[in-house]
């Protein structure tokens, strides 16, 4: 692990930092070191050498998923980077193919030949081991390990608003966990990736800058995950297995996938805080309830190589940097800004797409040596974040309101109400018409807009068939 002495650092005008090194702030360090000589990771955790999950990041014993979009653009980032996936243990799996997925009482058809919709399924551990890897190689980024950020820097005495204007932010204040005697580190720009835990908020208002809005959406769904190895007779053609929840009455859910080391990650979920238990025999009398028995059967013989863990901290939460009055030099972006409920299986993704929003917006500069002036116009990235991040957090707060028992539920209209009905339908459809499967597959991806589901060709094959009820 790259280290420096930051006294050197004060020095470097063309410098920027990056609070936090979890996968968005990875992404966000590889993005910032085309542009900035210096860039900085400051993490609170002592990383692990190898694949091993963190304090830092309690939910990464839960699946987490690589859509096909945010693949493509870590090998966009990480050239071969899926080799070394591969070489480590991680699965291709081919979405189209190898994707099982039970919803509206039926299994989705697979095609029968290989498709171009490949991803890598594995532990989240594995995926952030490799990430790190890869940047630790970066000439131009550092990473100080075992180190807090406290607050931000700023010459503002009091009020970041001077004469009208925001005071830019100069750096960051931080600390060691060995010692409380804080250290100053200033930079050009503050990038912050500290995922939901985020202090930004609690630092602007500290500086006398009003902190962003934030909207909750909270589904209540609870966790339960364990490891297994499946008897060596157990061949699934599968290597993703997926049991939906139904709003408004089908609250639960499962998710069993191949990982690395010949495991399988088993996860039961649930609405409404309807948590799944966390003992052996409760655990499996809660999967059999489920509205499929695949998940069932297939661990029921299976060699548990874990503990059950529980993971709970899923609501969706949004901060409207977009709208805020953010001091120049300063951003935020991934779990940061939107944290998405983890059933759908978006926020790795969404953490890649940030990394290009971005690099597109560092690129927009009119200078290649990036000073205060040119990053002056924060909310412009915010914005463009704001835009980025708008079709997952839709997906998920919109189904997530269609239990009753979420807290703060987005109201539907009348339009919403039937798009809902024409959705359903055209799922169901896409469970036996390969073409329309595969549509659905790219979507749910991230490679096509949800606009294509309304292509006039789309829209007259779905209504043309019978409903449910017919």
């Amino acid at each position: 692990m790259n280290q420096f002495d930051p006294v050197d650092l004060d020095a470097q005008s063309n410098h920027a930092i990056v609070i936090g090194g979890s996968i968005a702030g990875l992404l966000a360090a590889r993005v910032l070191g085309d542009h900035f000589e210096r860039v900085t990771v400051i993490e609170r955790d002592d990383l692990p050498s190898s694949p091993s999950s963190r304090s830092g990041t309690p939910q990464s014993l839960q699946p987490h998923v690589l859509l096909v979009k945010g693949y493509r653009i870590l090998e966009q980032l990480f050239p071969g980077i899926g080799l070394e996936l591969a070489a480590a243990g991680a699965i291709e799996l081919d979405w189209a193919r190898q994707f099982y997925h039970f919803t509206q009482g039926r299994w989705n058809v697979s095609l029968d030949t290989d498709s171009p919709l490949r991803s890598f399924t594995c532990s989240r551990p594995l995926l952030e081991w490799a990430i790190r890897q890869r940047v630790c190689r970066l000439a131009r980024v550092q990473v100080l390990t075992g180190q807090r950020v406290t607050g931000l820097l700023s010459n503002a005495r009091g009020n970041s608003l001077q004469h009208g204007k925001a005071t830019p932010i100069t750096g960051v204040c931080y600390r060691s966990a060995q010692t409380a005697e804080p250290k100053q580190l200033r930079a050009a720009l503050v990038v912050d990736a500290s995922g939901r835990g985020t202090n930004t908020p609690q630092w602007l208002q500290e500086l006398g800058s009003t902190p962003p809005a934030k909207t909750i959406v909270d589904p209540g769904v609870g966790y339960a995950t364990r490891r297994y190895r499946l008897p060596e007779t157990y061949s699934p053609p599968w290597k993703v297995m997926l049991i939906d929840q139904v709003p408004p009455d089908q609250p639960r859910l499962a998710y069993l996938a191949a990982i690395e080391n010949g495991e399988w990650i088993a996860t039961l979920g649930g609405y409404g805080r309807d948590y799944p238990p966390l003992t052996e025999s409760e655990f499996l009398a809660f999967a059999r309830t489920l509205t499929a028995p695949g998940f069932y059967e297939a661990i029921k013989a299976a060699q548990p190589t874990s503990d059950i863990r529980a993971h709970r901290a899923t609501a969706n939460r949004l901060y409207h940097y977009e709208t805020a009055q953010l001091p120049p030099g300063l951003i935020a972006l991934g779990d940061a800004v939107c944290a998405l409920c983890p059933v759908y299986g978006q926020g790795m993704t969404v953490s890649a797409l940030s990394a290009l929003v971005l690099q597109n917006w560092l690129n927009q500069q009119p200078s290649d040596r990036l000073s205060p002036q040119y990053l002056s116009n924060t909310r412009q990235f915010q914005q463009q974040l704001a835009r980025s991040n708008g079709l997952a957090w839709k997906t998920a707060t919109q189904l997530d309101s269609r239990f009753p028992t979420t807290k703060g539920r987005i109201p539907t209209g009348w339009l919403a109400r039937n798009l809902q009905v024409y959705m359903e339908r055209l799922i169901r459809q896409a469970q036996t018409d390969p073409e329309l499967r595969f549509l659905y597959t790219e979507i749910v991806n991230f490679l096509k807009s949800p606009l294509a589901f309304y292509h006039p060709r789309i829209v007259w094959q779905v209504l043309r068939q019978p409903g449910p009820s017919a």
